[in-house]
């Protein structure tokens, strides 16, 4: 609004001086009446009344370039300057007005405005509003479907991540999104996957790598999510595949290592739960109570391979929060460690 209102004073001057040459009766008065109306149009794009303002805007313009109106071109070149800004500024008046509210009503209405707003800098020749108005359009498409996800409208929400989408095919953030609705829509883990894929993809190709991070973290985290739901099922071998894959996407993630750890065990493949226990060690930087549950699988795989000493030494070092009981009662009843 404020590059509208400096144009519109600069301007001001020029119109308000009735020209000192020779016209035609009807030629004054047109042009009369078209400054009269260009006057009226800044005044009331300058009180942020825009319907209006685009309303008498035009008809100034429709008479300052008819035949009737000589030596109307200043006229005409100032509307076509100014006239697509103001649609742009009443479409980001609203725009505003739905992120302050969380208003879907007003964000459909500013899709509007902004479609408008790009229609009319392509008819006066404003590539700039022409372009920011489309550059703009998905980012609101994307801000509804949160609001619909935070509303658990899931489909509606989808719904706008595929417009986004479909009017920005480089939009990273959306693709995103995309995958976490799915992923609350209780899609098949696979086709949750497959989004966050293509959300890395095209994080990558447009040089995003905040979404790309983004991405891999939930990927990952959804993986070892799963592997640990298949591990309480006593799946051990899909959970082990859930954790390779989640590996992929998280290779120095203290949870998929703890999660290998517990899994190994489980089928006995004692060493490897060893190497798994070991790195997600070297990972954890909280406390003795956050290590304990890592210790306590160390003990269990120490154990496992009758390495006495080294399970006695690992589960003293789970005798932390809830792994402390069954730690101490393992070291005293079952592995006779010394002192307990």
């Amino acid at each position: 609004m404020k590059n509208v209102s400096r144009i519109f004073s600069k301007a001001a001057a020029l119109l308000l001086i009735v020209s000192a040459m020779p016209m035609e009766a009807n030629a004054q008065e047109a042009r009369a009446e078209a400054v009269m109306l260009y006057n009226d149009a800044r005044e009331l794009a300058g009180g942020q009344q825009f319907l209006d303002a685009i309303e008498m805007y035009r008809e100034a313009y429709e008479i300052a370039s008819s035949d009737e109106c000589e030596d109307c071109e200043d006229i005409v070149d100032l509307i076509e300057q100014q006239l697509p800004r103001v649609y742009l500024s009443r479409a980001s008046n609203v725009f505003q007005e739905a992120r302050s509210g969380r208003n879907l009503d007003a964000a459909d209405r500013s899709i509007q405005y902004f479609e408008e707003a790009a229609a009319a800098g392509d008819e006066f020749g404003d590539n700039q509003v022409s372009s920011q108005s489309r550059h703009v359009i998905p980012q609101i498409h994307y801000f509804k479907s949160v609001i619909q996800f935070q509303q658990e409208r899931f489909e509606d929400a989808l719904s706008s991540l595929d417009r986004a989408i479909e009017l920005n095919e480089n939009y990273a953030l959306a693709y995103y999104q995309r995958a976490i609705v799915l992923n609350n829509m209780d899609r098949p883990l696979d086709e949750v996957i497959d989004a966050f894929d293509r959300a890395i993809e095209v994080g990558q190709q447009v040089g995003d790598t905040e979404n790309v991070n983004r991405s891999q973290r939930r990927a990952g985290a959804e993986l070892v999510y799963r592997a640990a739901q298949l591990i309480e099922q006593e799946n051990y071998n899909d959970a082990l595949v859930r954790l390779e894959q989640a590996e992929r996407y998280t290779p120095n993630n203290k949870d998929v290592h703890y999660r290998f750890a517990e899994a190994l065990n489980f089928i006995g493949e004692h060493r490897r739960a060893i190497e798994y226990a070991n790195r997600s060690l070297e990972l954890e930087d909280g406390g003795v109570t956050d290590r304990a549950k890592i210790y306590f699988e160390l003990g269990i795989a120490y154990k496992g391979l009758e390495m006495i000493d080294e399970a006695c030494a690992a589960y003293e070092n789970a005798a932390y929060g809830e792994f402390r009981d069954p730690a101490l009662h393992t070291m005293e009843y079952e592995l006779e460690c010394p002192g307990f």
